[in-house]
């Protein structure tokens, strides 16, 4: 079965990180924490050019292949989109040492309440963390 991820660099307070990325590949070095060893796993890339539906039905097929949607303001409405479809099979998030105040929060309101099982989790030297929640079975 193909498998949906959404991959998100977000601050402590829950905001896009994008804003930041200029900084946070200086300061943090994302390249060290394995974001680039995830995004070349991925087979395909989406945008919001992707059908939510079309979505749906290839991860249906008896593939394993992974399609990764990467969190940036411009595209936060579609991802919340592809969250409150239910068409999200794992979500990675990366969370900076960093406390924007301001931004634009990753999550929106009115989503569909959902369960989630950590399954990695990952401590860096430079104070990123690595969250991978993949849905609860039985709830998708």
């Amino acid at each position: 079965m193909g498998k949906v991820q959404i991959l998100a660099v977000l601050t402590m307070d829950g905001c896009h990180a994008s804003e930041l990325y200029s900084k946070a590949d200086k300061d943090f070095c994302l390249d060290h924490c394995g974001i680039n060893e995830i995004r070349e796993n991925a087979l395909y890339h989406i945008t919001p050019d992707y059908s939510i539906s079309m979505l749906d039905e290839w991860r249906k097929d008896q593939t394993d292949i992974c399609y990764l949607a990467e969190t940036m303001p411009d595209n936060a409405d579609y991802i919340n989109g592809l969250l409150r479809m239910r068409v999200v099979d794992e979500i990675i998030l990366y969370t900076v040492p960093f406390i924007s105040g301001t931004g634009r929060h990753f999550f929106k309101s009115a989503m569909p309440q959902t369960h989630w099982t950590l399954t990695s989790h990952e401590n860096y030297p430079n104070g990123i963390s690595r969250n991978i929640y993949t849905l609860t079975e039985g709830l998708k």
